[in-house]
């Protein structure tokens, strides 16, 4: 048979067309104003989160590619335009979109949360499709929370048979650590608040030896680092590994005064040639790890002095059904202000998501009764109110009073609602500004 030849050279123009497709697109697609998208999601480990939106060409080389991040299609004005479960499931050809600005968003297939076991990764990345011409866009993601290590010296784990620690950045929750997590706790990924730039460090163990309590506090800030970063900030942020160890402080007498905190931020310059760097927060400050004298136990923090004196109890541990009959006292936050009383503050956070909804309906309810965002104790007499509607009897102080007893166990009944392990953050300021604060834990076992 004779084949047309006008006929075969249809087709080989047809071949030749679709084989160009990517890089030049239909006349239908031009006429109708549209470009082509194309799609690559990779992710920056943190070593490399300090570079610029110009990264080199080893920071290229060292990006891992990822597909089973969803992404998501914005428009100018955030509506969204498109959605895929997965980077697999874009399109390998790309998409047709009609001319104009979007903004494309792809990040872990996990839901962001305060405190994970595993880092999580986001990013965005603008684009602009232009008539008739294919859009190859990049998203890079970056680490968004930040990696917190704990550890303990020899000299700690042989003291102590119990302790708490709490490390707070002001969100409403803290992040615990105690002896039921192991001598070597596991790390832990934190999403730090936004724009934190010190941490409060709180600590309570028992000894073995005799029983006896040693508590102390530390505040850790970072906008003292010497060390800083073309885009750093002052703030903790994603991609920190902050590295916390403890080990008692001893008076020349051999009696535990407190815990000496060494910690350090970690930091990988953006060169490629760049050395790590790491960041000693000792005495309150970050300074340069280059070694020297051994970190001491920090006095009085700024804005604080001894004229306050502040009495924390020994965690509280209380199964719901015990919570009715417990002896309060066991709760008494004992306080002395030799210059005055000017604030109490009490701040309750819980690992119960159920008590914190139920705090805030009490807020609701009682104005000037916010134990989620902080109470003011001195003369609020909305709290004895609400504790009065439990059937308890509280007494607040008046500014300028210079001693106060606050009753933490009169909440045991309402604790016992929901089990979970709660906080009380009190801070106790005078007349002068200068402040002191403690955390009382009350766990709460079903």
């Amino acid at each position: 048979m004779k084949l047309n030849k006008s006929f075969i050279i249809g087709l080989m123009a047809v071949a030749g067309l679709s084989s160009c497709m990517s890089e030049e697109l239909s006349s239908d697609s031009q006429k109708n104003g549209e470009g082509r998208m194309l799609l690559d999601v990779s992710v920056l480990q943190p070593n490399a989160t300090r570079a610029s939106s110009d990264y080199t060409e080893e920071q290229l080389a060292a990006m891992t590619k990822v597909t089973n991040f969803p992404v998501t299609i914005y428009d100018s004005e955030d509506a969204v335009v498109k959605e895929y479960a997965s980077v697999s499931a874009f399109p390998t050809s790309g998409i047709m979109l009609p001319v104009g600005n979007y903004t494309v968003a792809s990040h872990s297939n996990l839901t962001l949360q305060k405190k994970m076991t595993e880092p999580y990764y986001a990013g965005t990345e603008p684009m602009e499709i232009l008539k008739g011409i294919s859009t190859d866009t990049k998203v890079v993601c970056k680490m968004k929370n930040s990696v917190i290590c704990v550890s303990y010296s020899e000299e700690f784990l042989s003291l102590f048979t119990e302790w708490t620690i709490t490390i707070d950045d002001g969100g409403e929750t803290v992040l615990i650590f105690t002896q039921e997590d192991g001598n070597e706790p596991a790390k832990v990924y934190w999403l730090f608040e936004e724009g934190v730039t010190k941490l409060t460090v709180n600590f309570r163990a028992k000894k073995k030896s005799d029983g006896s309590t040693v508590t102390d506090r530390v505040i850790l800030d970072k906008s003292k680092a010497s060390q800083h970063y073309d885009d750093d900030n002052d703030a903790f942020c994603g991609g920190d590994m902050l590295v916390l160890n403890f080990d008692p402080t001893e008076a020349t007498t051999g009696e535990v005064t407190g815990i000496t905190l060494t910690a350090t931020v970690t930091f990988e310059l953006t060169s490629a040639n760049d050395e790590t760097v790491t960041v000693n927060l000792t005495d309150n400050k970050l300074k340069d790890d280059t070694g020297g004298d051994d970190p001491v136990t920090p006095g009085p923090q700024p804005g604080e002095d001894n004229t306050i004196v502040l009495t924390i109890p020994a965690p509280v541990t209380l199964s719901a059904d015990e919570s009715a009959s417990a002896d309060p006292s066991s709760g008494d936050v004992a306080m002395t202000a030799e210059k005055g009383l000017q604030s109490v503050c009490v701040k309750v956070q819980s690992s119960s998501k159920e008590m914190m909804e139920q705090l805030a309906v009490v807020a609701d309810e009682y104005p000037g009764v916010d134990l989620v965002n902080g109470c003011e104790v001195v003369g609020n007499n909305n709290l004895v109110a609400f504790l009065g509607s439990l059937g308890k009897e509280i007494t607040v102080p008046a500014q300028g009073d210079t001693e106060y007893t606050f009753p933490v166990g009169q909440f045991y009944l309402f604790l016992g609602i929901l089990p979970g392990t709660h906080n009380f953050i009190m801070t106790v300021t005078d007349m002068e500004g200068n402040q002191k604060s403690g955390t009382v834990q009350v766990t709460i076992t079903e």
